[in-house]
């Protein structure tokens, strides 16, 4: 492949929802551009950019993967993203990547809850938009329904530059608006040139009145010549196009069918004609020591790169996929700037899909491959120095569910957190944390589907079987009534020196959050003072384990009050069992009951889904706290038992078609129902037999 200026660089991520077709257009694109010698297909599972087993099985895209393309004198990075919003941490990644956004929309289903959420994305990151509508050959396709929903959607921003011709299966090609052309694809993907039909005259006279009257906004001057009467050239439209798409102020809409090709030529005309470089990028910022600093990318600054994608293969190691920001990747290596770790690569290379194409030498705004660094990870940032700080960079989606995952076979520990450490790195929407009380490890991630995919990939890539299963919840104990003079008493004697130990103690309940509080009451000597620290140490022992359930006691007093003692036979281990017994025996007496965790939960939903959220919050033991209008959307407020919202991240997407989100935070511990606290402690019961 030959070196392209960074001025002749184009990087395009496709973005949408799910199904829509973005990894066909992805492989269009390629084939267009000569990057593959056929038109691949996901269908028939030879995708370029769906390569692993499970997205071949699925035929959806799991994970980013990128591509290229050679377009004129331009070279056209490829970014295909996953739909789906359990992997939509990808997404978020790749926009350093990106410098423009096609949304890839459906003309069989249209508008759906992917492509708003794409525009989103898109527009917080102030990237340049471009709508690709596909599938118009299908039954049902309606290019001009969908069209309109768009519009209606995001604003009088959106303006066709092409129409099909033909509807569903009598489409045979597209007019392109600006040029006044018409392209065939009879003979294939390239379309052959001409005069517009006539039957589509009116149409595209029409159309292309509104276009122009859009473009011209974009340019003071010519704004001026068309408000006196005066036509814009074509010449004219092709600056008014530039300048609207460059600033995010025109999203224009094109026509396609990507399983065949026909209408991504244009697509290519537009983004290398129109689209921005990686030279016309001005929003990215560098933070140290707290201070954000603009990046000036320039093709001769020192070299600056960002890690958006990693993937590990068996055979080849660890794959490493950053953009490079400004300046060119030095020959000798780079610094890790998050780690101070300085790393040494053997070959760099262009990837499409699994595929390194090895190259000599990576531009400014190029997206390159390198293997096998050691100490580098998705979202860490590389340059010469570290003079220039951490790439900033829009935050991730937050983990919404937690599985507890271990591994079917005893001993596998160790090979378990190896392989998941592993998939941490190619997904940056998963996180592995261990919880210290439970002692489970817990895979964290955007979706049900998404850890049940982790695990699904563990098994299949790195030969690793584990179970999942929901978090044990950190339910607590404690006490609702009190009581006096409760002994514990250690005795055994089995020849020569024996052991004793006894104590009376006092227990009471304490406010929430107050804890244990042990307090020494002893007068007269009844136990000596080395051994009063034992008794408390005994109690302190059986905090962790609980007495009626198993879990941690919390929020109560114990006074040690009285207590005997032997000469020979009494010693601090005497004493901390007796402290160990006269607690359990004490804390039986005092009305135990269970405490559970209680989540604050704020959830964004559509304003029709509001009384649905309700209604669903309060069957779940929830109190709603408050709601409040945020544009189009509904902020929910919800006070709710940790218990009932383990799985409420798919139960939200069920319950609002994939519309609503949320966000939730430990807020209390309240008294669990004594019903459910009477079933727990009979599950206990049940699993100490089994022991």
């Amino acid at each position: 492949m030959k070196t392209y200026e960074p001025g002749q660089i184009r990087n395009v991520g496709l973005y949408g929802h799910q199904g829509t077709g973005k990894t066909t257009v992805a492989e269009a694109m390629a084939f267009l551009g000569k990057a593959t010698t056929r038109l691949c297909s996901v269908v028939e599972g030879n995708s370029n950019f769906d390569f692993d087993g499970e997205e071949i099985r699925r035929k959806s895209s799991m994970s980013t993967a990128v591509g290229w393309a050679e377009w004129g004198k331009n070279l056209v990075n490829i970014i295909d993203n996953p739909g789906d919003t359990n992997f939509a941490a990808e997404s978020v990644m790749s926009l350093i990547a990106s410098d423009l956004g096609v949304i890839v929309v459906s003309a069989v289903d249209g508008f759906q809850v992917g492509t708003d959420k794409a525009f989103q994305l898109l527009q917080e990151a102030g990237l340049p938009t471009v709508i690709l509508i596909t599938k118009v050959d299908k039954e049902r396709s309606d290019f001009a329904k969908t069209l309109a929903q768009v519009q209606e959607a995001f604003g009088g921003a959106v303006v066709p530059v092409a129409l099909p011709i033909g509807t569903e299966a009598a489409f045979n090609g597209v007019v392109d608006l600006v040029s006044r052309e018409s392209r065939s694809y009879a003979a294939g993907p390239n379309g052959t040139k001409g005069s517009v039909p006539d039957s589509l005259a009116d149409a595209v006279a029409s159309a292309r009145e509104v276009m122009v009257e859009k473009l011209a906004e974009q340019d003071d001057e010519l704004m001026m010549k068309y408000l006196d009467g005066g036509e814009l050239s074509i010449d004219d439209v092709r600056v008014c196009l530039t300048k609207g798409l460059r600033n995010c102020g025109v999203v224009p809409v094109i026509p396609c069918n990507a399983s065949t090709g026909a209408g991504i030529d244009i697509l290519m005309d537009l983004v290398t004609t129109f689209g921005p470089s990686p030279l016309d990028r001005k929003t990215f910022k560098t933070k140290k020591d707290e201070v954000e600093t603009p990046v000036v990318v320039s093709p001769t600054g020192t070299f600056l790169g960002y890690v958006f994608k990693t993937t590990v293969d068996i055979q080849t190691g660890k794959i490493t996929i950053f953009r490079v920001v400004s300046g060119s990747v030095p020959a000798d290596g780079f610094l890790n700037v998050n780690t101070g770790v300085r790393e040494r690569f053997g070959g760099i290379g262009k990837l499409l899909g699994r595929k390194f194409e090895s190259i000599t030498t990576a531009v400014c705004g190029d997206i390159v491959a390198v293997v096998k660094l050691k100490e580098t990870r998705t979202g860490q940032t590389l340059a010469t120095d570290n003079s220039l700080g951490e790439m900033v960079t829009m935050a991730l989606p937050l983990p919404c569910i937690s599985y507890a995952v271990k591994p079917r076979s005893q001993g596998d520990e160790d090979k378990v957190s190896s392989a998941v450490q592993k998939l941490v790195e190619e997904d940056v929407g998963l996180t592995l944390s261990r919880d210290e009380e439970s002692k489970e490890f817990l895979l964290h991630g955007l979706g049900q589907a998404h850890i049940q995919t982790a695990v699904d990939k563990l098994k299949r890539k790195f030969g690793v079987d584990v179970e999942m299963k929901l978090p044990r919840i950190p339910y607590r104990e404690t006490i609702r009534g009190s009581v006096k003079f409760v002994e514990g008493k250690h005795k055994k004697q089995s020849g020569g020196r024996g052991q004793f130990g006894v104590c009376y103690i006092d227990m009471e309940p304490l406010p929430r959050g107050t804890g244990f509080v042990f307090e020494d009451a002893i007068f007269g000597g009844s136990i000596p003072r080395q051994f009063i620290p034992a008794v408390e140490k005994g109690i302190r022992e059986c905090l962790h384990k609980g007495v009626v359930a198993g879990y941690p006691v919390v929020d109560f007093k114990v006074r040690l009050v009285d207590g005997k003692y032997h000469d020979v036979d009494s010693d601090s281990r005497s004493f901390e069992m007796a402290g160990s017994r006269g607690f359990k025996a004490a804390f039986k007496q005092c009305r135990p009951t269970i405490l559970e965790p209680v989540m604050t939960v704020t959830i964004v939903i559509p304003d029709e889904c509001l009384g649905d959220i309700m209604g669903d919050a309060s069957s779940r033991r929830g109190r709603i706290l408050g709601t409040d209008a945020k544009g189009r959307n509904q902020v929910v407020k919800v006070s709710v038992p940790m218990s009932e919202v383990l799985t409420y991240a798919s139960d939200l997407r069920s319950m609002t078609s994939d519309r609503g989100n949320f966000t939730m935070e430990v807020s209390h511990y309240e008294e669990l129902p004594q019903n459910l606290a009477d079933k727990l402690i009979q599950e206990a019961k049940l699993e100490e037999e089994e022991e």
